[in-house]
């Protein structure tokens, strides 16, 4: 079972999808990060790189333009679960954690502020994708304490969810080998899409 939920309850608005890529399609990706992530000056919390969609395209136009089709992929299985109005790609890059590495708790459209949620320098963002690239890894599971939900990360699964504080999510530290994602932001504000 790829998904533990705490007490058995329902996962309710998180979208979990298996095979959304196959194992080919997943490897093609992290191969595209060890070759490139090093031309990246984005970084994550843990200082590391962050293979920006722009990054791919500046050195491989037509591995980005696949990329750009992965994410529409991810975009029409979050708009069919949610019921949501039509949804555009706001960011996306493939990210890589290494052992140690970690995410806090975070929403991705808010953050606290004097014990309040208020809108975070990313407040476009409506609706977060989660793609795995691979499970050959411990640690790094997706954690919705409030939700009381743990997703251990698996090869091809997309994990999609609203983006605001009721989201909130973590990641513990990876334990061993490398924790490979996609992750995708969607916004239903067409002039927050991202330039393709």
């Amino acid at each position: 079972m790829i998904v533990f939920v705490a007490r058995k309850r329902p996962i309710g608005r998180i979208l979990v999808s298996e095979n959304t890529l196959s194992l080919k399609e997943c490897a093609f990706l992290i191969d595209l990060y060890d070759r490139y992530s090093d031309l990246s000056d984005r970084r994550d919390y843990s200082r590391r790189p962050l293979l920006h969609y722009y990054t791919i395209r500046e050195v491989d136009n037509e591995s980005a333009s696949w990329v750009y089709g992965v994410s529409l992929r991810c975009k029409k299985k979050i708009e069919t679960h949610f019921s949501t109005p039509e949804l555009f790609v706001e960011s996306l890059f493939v990210a890589c954690l290494l052992p140690g590495d970690s995410h806090i708790a975070h929403a991705d459209n808010e953050r606290k502020k004097n014990g309040r949620w208020v809108p975070n320098h990313t407040p476009q963002r409506d609706y977060t994708g989660l793609l795995y690239l691979n499970d050959n890894f411990t640690g790094g599971q997706l954690v919705f304490r409030e939700r009381h939900v743990v997703i251990i990360p698996k090869a091809g699964l997309l994990v999609g969810f609203p983006s605001n504080h009721e989201f909130a999510h973590r990641v513990p530290k990876v334990l061993s080998g490398k924790r490979y994602s996609l992750p995708v932001w969607f916004t239903v504000n067409p002039a927050k899409a991202m330039q393709v």
